[in-house]
């Protein structure tokens, strides 16, 4: 896998997204990064002024919970226990 120079979606600037990075992302079945290293802290601390937290139900256990983020159409959401369960695992694997 070569390394890919990706666009950020906030500051139009663009960024390259390492071979290793390109591994790690996908061992944790994450979506490519969207915004450079400059866009991504900003982004974040402003996720935590605004707290906007949106309503799920559990793609594994069905139990109602609240995230942090916009859950994606056609992608799995979990719950804090089973998003931290299913991180151990990776961990160990």
């Amino acid at each position: 896998m070569p390394d890919i120079e990706t666009v950020c979606v906030q500051c139009k600037s663009t960024f390259p997204f390492s071979e290793k990075d390109q591994e790690f992302f996908y061992q944790r079945n994450m979506m490519a990064p969207q915004r450079c290293e400059q866009c991504r802290p900003r982004r974040a601390a402003k996720k935590v002024e605004d707290g906007t937290r949106f309503e799920i139900v559990c793609d594994h256990c069905g139990k109602h919970d609240r995230v942090p983020f916009q859950p994606k159409v056609g992608r799995p959401v979990l719950c804090r226990e089973c998003h931290e369960a299913n991180r151990s695992r990776a961990r160990f694997a």
